[in-house]
């Protein structure tokens, strides 16, 4: 069920990733939301190879995206992996702290994917161009983590009065 629900959700993100995408364009930054998708998922799962299931959201993303697949669902696996084991090191159940670690894996991930981009010849931008656009895409992918991140919080919590009533 929960792989059913998951493969709904990256349908949906990449739908509207891909319709109205113009529409939340600043500039020359959009949000990514399958890489948003991706990092709550691993900040989310309590598997240590969540990063696994970043990974294959992320070829999602590489597949509906111009340029090379394979290359965004790497780095997202990179950064997956360094989520996950931040998550075990740092307390990071609070939206509050999950919203700078949501941004600033999608920095590095757009980071990653933009300076392999350029290395391959497929990116014309300057080094410069590419480190800028990469902290605009996860400044404002952190921007729009907050709701969902808070959402995810109160189902969360709910769970958690229902476990505490079933146990008293």
């Amino acid at each position: 069920m929960r792989i059913l629900l998951l493969a709904v959700i990256v349908y949906l993100a990449a739908a509207v990733e891909t319709s109205l995408g113009d529409v939340m364009r600043v500039g020359s930054v959009t949000p990514d939301l399958l890489a948003l998708l991706a990092v709550v998922y691993v900040l989310a799962a309590r598997s240590p190879r969540a990063f696994l299931v970043a990974g294959a959201i992320a070829l999602a993303g590489d597949l509906i995206a111009p340029g090379r697949p394979g290359v965004g669902a790497a780095w997202m696996l990179v950064v997956g992996y360094a989520v996950g084991r931040l998550r075990h090191h740092v307390r990071v159940d609070h939206f509050t702290a999950q919203v700078p670690v949501v941004g600033l894996a999608v920095a590095c991930w757009a980071a990653g994917v933009g300076a392999t981009a350029r290395l391959l010849g497929d990116l014309p931008l300057a080094w410069s161009a590419i480190a800028v656009r990469s902290a605009g895409v996860g400044l404002y992918t952190a921007g729009f983590a907050l709701p969902v991140l808070m959402v995810l919080g109160w189902t969360r919590e709910r769970a958690i009065a229902r476990q505490r009533q079933v146990s008293a």
